[in-house]
């Protein structure tokens, strides 16, 4: 399976450079990573996240140079799921320790995002980014797009000033739970398209519907099989 159209893509790069792992890691953490005391673990519960995790899998073999079996789980609620459990690596403790504040949860701080590179702020989209198409009349008129970052205003405020500095693009805020009072990062047509554009390099071609700002297009099937722990 061609996972990457980058020419970072897997099996091209016998090595990779301390910047490089750390930006992977950086957005696999801000992603959908949870938390496993110094550690992390990756998840999916959708028969079609498969392709997706084979992905991550690569990576993290790449960063870690083990092996990182896939294995299947049950969450508390007996929900079944597969999990990457990567090995523990000395990068992985400093990273999570500057995510992390003791025992609580995470704190977005600019230090923190300058470890990401695009491969990075990539998977962090696919994992927390969405987008929607705004109908008039039945017709297609706007392209919203979202990373969906459930934090204070003060972090997406932070993220926001990464994003206008790094990579050009004016997110705004949009609330995302008025109950919590934490929000989301929004942004629309124009700056979508240019964001979007800038990550195609760097996703699989099984989230490339992810990206895509064409309304007709669905995700690509892949081949590629998970290594699964029996």
């Amino acid at each position: 399976m061609d996972f990457m159209s980058h020419p970072q893509s897997m099996g091209k790069t016998p090595t990779l450079t301390k910047k490089e792992q750390r930006g992977v890691l950086a957005g696999m953490l801000l992603g959908c990573a949870q938390r496993n005391g110094h550690n992390f673990y990756v998840a999916a519960y959708d028969q079609r996240e498969l392709d997706y995790l084979r992905f991550k899998q690569d990576w993290l073999e790449r960063i870690t140079g083990q092996s990182v079996p896939c294995c299947p789980s049950v969450n508390s609620q007996g929900v079944p799921y597969l999990r990457l459990q990567p090995p523990l690596i000395p990068l992985t403790r400093i990273l999570m320790q500057k995510l992390y504040r003791g025992s609580g949860g995470k704190v977005i701080t600019p230090q923190f995002l300058e470890e990401l590179t695009p491969q990075g702020v990539a998977i962090w989209f696919l994992d927390c980014g969405s987008k929607t198409f705004k109908k008039r009349q039945g017709k297609i008129h706007a392209l919203e797009v979202y990373l969906n970052t459930n934090l204070p205003k003060s972090e997406n405020e932070t993220i926001v000033k990464y994003f206008l500095e790094n990579w050009g693009v004016q997110w705004g805020l949009s609330s995302q739970n008025k109950r919590t009072g934490c929000y989301r990062l929004r942004i629309g047509t124009k700056g979508g398209q240019a964001f979007l554009s800038q990550l195609a390099p760097y996703v699989p071609s099984s989230m490339l519907y992810k990206i895509n700002t064409s309304y007709s297009i669905t995700a690509t099937p892949g081949t590629g099989k998970l290594r699964v722990k029996e």
